[in-house]
């Protein structure tokens, strides 16, 4: 299922998986990110951090640009980037797990403005923490329940 980015001018198709979750930026993948690997193998430059390419048979220097460069597209890329960033380690409690145990979580939900895909707006927390971190999120965003009207003084 596709439907356009809120708040997008540009038209941007985004791909929405079970739950809402954002799965890809489709157009944005098709249009700009293929311009981008053009122009990186015409001038024999890493599409992501600009080293000296080899050969122009792929347009990344490393899995690691890689993986980067398709995060900005892709959530299941994004995840195993950030992941990674992190050492498997939950910024919430500290802890080292392995992959399978750890959830990459917005710092600043989607649902304040925060955006979908930047490194910047993503973190690695474990399940627990994450869950308390989404409680937390959810009670505060409660509305706050109505005061009894004042009674009136005959």
């Amino acid at each position: 299922m596709s439907r356009r980015a809120r708040g997008s001018g540009s038209g941007v198709k985004v791909t929405v998986g079970p739950g809402g979750r954002v799965l890809a930026l489709s157009s944005a993948w098709a249009e700009d990110g293929a311009e981008r690997r053009r122009r990186a193998r015409l001038e024999q430059r890493c599409v992501e951090c600009g080293r000296q390419l080899p050969s122009r048979r792929t347009p990344y220097c490393s899995k690691l640009c890689q993986y980067k460069f398709h995060g900005h597209y892709f959530w299941d890329a994004a995840r195993i980037y950030v992941k990674r960033r992190d050492r498997y380690t939950c910024r919430g409690c500290g802890e080292r797990r392995r992959s399978r145990e750890l959830e990459v979580d917005h710092i600043v939900e989607i649902a304040q403005g925060g955006a979908a895909l930047e490194y910047g707006n993503l973190q690695t927390l474990c399940r627990a923490c994450h869950a308390a971190k989404t409680r937390a999120f959810r009670i505060a965003r409660r509305p706050a329940v109505p005061a009894a009207p004042p009674a009136a003084a005959f």
